[in-house]
């Protein structure tokens, strides 16, 4: 019995140490000047509430535990790590414990009717990158409004979102920015508020922004590189 309560401990311990996203991720804001790219299309998403079909990273991407070689692209502003979800979601809620694991630049109730989205695999190993732009984003579905801004995956792990040249004012704006993961929930997400100093969570969402971030306004999801899976139990004696 003693032994077997000792094994519950370790596993206890093990989990309380496998915390949650930021044993993953950091979160870091710098500019640059934004640069459009010229890739292959997504046509299957220049309208309202389209998801993509699988879209090639062009390498392995690693993302917590897993590792995928492609993702799905929503004309809502948001990019799904692999090709698990199935349909366009609007509801912006990194909180989720159903939808991830999710990038988001800026998920809303949006549509690139009108727009423009592709994507470029670039560099060579071990340092590529796969750029996905959206370009003349409607921010909600039925604005007037224009917003162009990418998302770039690095053959390292680093995740990063870059803001470009914006037109006129979003109509009924209520985002949420940032990334997630399974298994969902508190802890389990990195959700940005934009501001001078922007500010990162993975306990509060910010599901209420309204506001386009800067051109040349870059969010930076980097890898933690020590492991998160580096307590075992070896053995139990006595």
């Amino acid at each position: 019995m003693k032994k077997l309560a000792l094994v519950i401990m370790i596993a206890a311990i093990s989990i309380s140490c496998f915390a949650g996203i930021d044993e993953y991720y950091s979160f870091n804001a710098t500019t640059i000047t934004y640069a459009p790219i010229t890739g292959t299309a997504i046509s299957s998403i220049l309208q309202d509430d389209e998801l993509s079909e699988n879209i090639p990273i062009g390498f392995t991407f690693p993302y917590g535990d897993a590792s995928v070689s492609e993702i799905k692209v929503s004309s809502n502003g948001w990019i799904g790590v692999g090709t698990t979800l199935t349909d366009s979601n609007l509801s912006n809620s990194l909180i989720s414990t159903t939808w991830h694991p999710v990038l988001a630049p800026l998920w809303d109730d949006t549509s690139l009717s009108g727009g423009t989205a592709e994507y470029l695999s670039s560099g060579t190993a071990p340092n590529r990158v796969c750029t996905i732009q959206f370009g003349n984003m409607h921010w909600n579905y039925s604005s007037d409004s224009l917003f162009n801004y990418q998302v770039k995956l690095y053959e390292s792990g680093k995740i990063s979102f870059t803001y470009g040249a914006s037109a006129g004012a979003p109509n009924f704006p209520s985002a949420s920015i940032g990334i997630n993961m399974a298994p969902g929930g508190v802890d389990w997400f990195l959700s940005v508020t934009p501001g001078a100093i922007p500010t990162v969570s993975q306990t509060a969402e910010n599901a209420n922004i309204e506001e386009f971030p800067a051109s040349g306004t870059v969010y930076e999801f980097l890898p933690v590189t020590q492991s998160p899976n580096d307590l075992a139990s070896l053995s139990v004696t006595g």
